[in-house]
């Protein structure tokens, strides 16, 4: 079963592939856009290496990653609407579904920093 980290950052990678992006034929447009995806590709494939980390260590390694590439997604994002290549209608579902993702893996963080320490969380 899927944790809703998990979950969340699969509904990221999609929702960054499904996002139409007008590049007409500008490369460097094309080219944040492939960064863009990348990044959110990178979130999918490092959140399932955290969830499969043989140690709490390498668990919270793979979500510094996934958390560096969430804010990449942003930026990436935010030019895009900034030079209005992306329907702001696209962006906002898109941009929510960052800013959760990104809620959780803070979170999860602090979550296994806490009880690393023997601190409880409530």
């Amino acid at each position: 079963m899927k944790t809703p980290l998990q979950l969340r950052t699969y509904e990221l990678l999609m929702r960054t592939a499904s996002t139409d992006i007008d590049t007409t034929g500008d490369w460097r447009i094309e080219q944040v856009a492939r960064r863009m995806f990348e990044s959110a590709s990178e979130i999918g494939a490092w959140m399932e290496r955290a969830s499969g980390a043989p140690s709490r260590e390498r668990f919270r390694e793979s979500l510094h990653e996934v958390h560096a590439h969430i804010r990449q997604v942003k930026l990436w994002l935010r030019v895009l609407d900034d030079l209005g290549r992306i329907d702001p209608e696209a962006a906002s579902p898109l941009h929510d579904t960052a800013e959760e993702v990104q809620r959780l893996v803070v979170a999860a963080l602090r979550t296994s920093a806490a009880s690393a320490n023997g601190v409880t969380t409530s």
